[in-house]
């Protein structure tokens, strides 16, 4: 198997936040989109329920959409809102894809190298990968190893993966700056297992990460709780 397939689906508490989260998911989508053209040709990588394609369908009038998602209730629920579902990266050719999106998947693959290669030979020449990641191991809690991350990326870390399976880099930033210094203090004081409540979800979209989405403008060169990776394969 490969590509997504690499992993045994353990996310769903991650898919279960994110309901909570939509502003946080619309910077998600914003963040992704931006090496994104009007008619292209996408694939969503790790679709989960479709929270990110949902919003790249309605914003990046793409010609089409592809997700990629192994879990088989997620992958009902997909073809039920309408997309494209494919269980495993090999069904897609080669050369077919304008832009490989993800939100939160890559650290779910133990060798993310070997993916990302796979990902590159779907893309044509000139076509992008843009990726949403957890940042910093220093961040890590007892979640991390609930949904079966094998690590939490740095920049440089991130570049050198990337670079690795051929890409050419085009931006590596930061984001969610605020994200950083409310998840060392949850470490330190919040719950011993790392699960959060409705309510925290909702104080943190609607009070504290609007906040954070401002100063990230400043701050998304040196730290955040996530890393974009907007990368392309050259001509």
């Amino acid at each position: 198997m490969t590509g997504a397939e690499q992993f045994e689906y353990t996310g769903k508490e991650e898919l279960d936040q994110a309901k909570y989260l939509p502003g946080y998911n619309r910077n998600i989508a914003n963040q992704l989109m931006k090496m994104m053209k009007p008619g292209q040709a996408l694939m969503d990588f790790g679709a989960g329920i479709g929270t990110i394609s949902e919003l790249v369908r309605e914003q990046a009038q793409p010609e089409s959409i592809t997700c990629l998602e192994i879990d088989a209730g997620n992958k009902d629920m997909l073809e039920g809102k309408g997309f494209t579902v494919i269980t495993d990266i090999a069904q897609c050719p080669d050369a077919s894809i304008d832009v490989v999106y993800s939100s939160n998947v890559l650290e779910h693959i133990e060798d993310d190298v070997a993916a990302l290669k796979e990902i590159y030979a779907r893309l044509k020449p000139g076509g992008y990968a843009s990726f949403w990641v957890p940042a910093w191991k220093i961040l890590w809690t007892k979640m991390d190893d609930r949904v079966g991350h094998f690590r939490r990326y740095r920049r440089p870390m991130m570049v050198q993966a990337f670079q690795a399976a051929g890409f050419t880099i085009d931006r590596c930033y930061y984001q969610d700056c605020l994200g950083f210094p409310v998840t060392v203090l949850f470490k330190l004081i919040g719950d011993k297992d790392a699960k959060v409540t409705e309510g925290n979800l909702k104080l943190y979209d609607n009070v504290i990460f609007p906040v954070s989405h401002v100063l990230d403008t400043v701050c998304a060169p040196f730290i955040g709780k996530n890393l974009v990776m907007h990368a392309r394969k050259p001509l």
